[in-house]
């Protein structure tokens, strides 16, 4: 039995795979994917913090005067605590968990809480949630927001979008 060199192999292995590639994404970049309803995003930028919570159809904590002094990354338990009493804000809220949702820690009083900036995009939306924040004026109660308090594990200041 003859012996294959391994570079011709791996050579004709990686022409298949970049046959394969869409000729508009950048090497080392990932192919964009639909969104699926229910995933979350916790920002960190402090900047694209600010603008989740800038909403423009219903209120939140930084259209308050006092309402934000600072920002911080909330930890993966507090996110899954958080997580795991979203069915709390029923009624208020229909089916919180099939929203996409992104979370800001911000500080507000001295106590550090988390705001909740709930969507529901189309799958073909561009907005990449872990980088940008998703505003939308009006749309009604598919596009929510709300206060969770990690110390008490409750639900405060729960607003809905206003109509169309």
């Amino acid at each position: 039995m003859k012996a294959v060199h391994p570079l011709p192999l791996l050579a004709t292995c990686l022409l298949a795979l970049a046959a394969c590639t869409p000729a508009n994404v950048k090497p080392g970049a990932s192919v964009p994917t639909a969104l699926k309803a229910g995933q979350s995003w916790v920002v960190t930028r402090p900047a694209v913090a600010a603008q989740v919570l800038d909403t423009c159809s219903r209120d939140s904590p930084a259209r308050r005067a006092d309402g934000v002094s600072g920002y911080w990354a909330p930890s993966r338990a507090q996110i899954e605590g958080l997580e795991s009493r979203l069915a709390q804000l029923q009624p208020a809220i229909a089916e919180p968990v099939r929203s996409g949702r992104q979370y800001v820690g911000f500080v507000s009083q001295g106590r550090q809480l988390i705001y909740i900036n709930a969507f529901t995009l189309p799958d073909h939306e561009k907005i990449n949630p872990a980088r940008e924040a998703v505003r939308v004026c009006d749309g009604g109660a598919a596009f929510w927001g709300a206060v969770y308090d990690p110390q008490s594990g409750t639900f405060s200041d729960i607003a809905t979008n206003g109509g169309f």
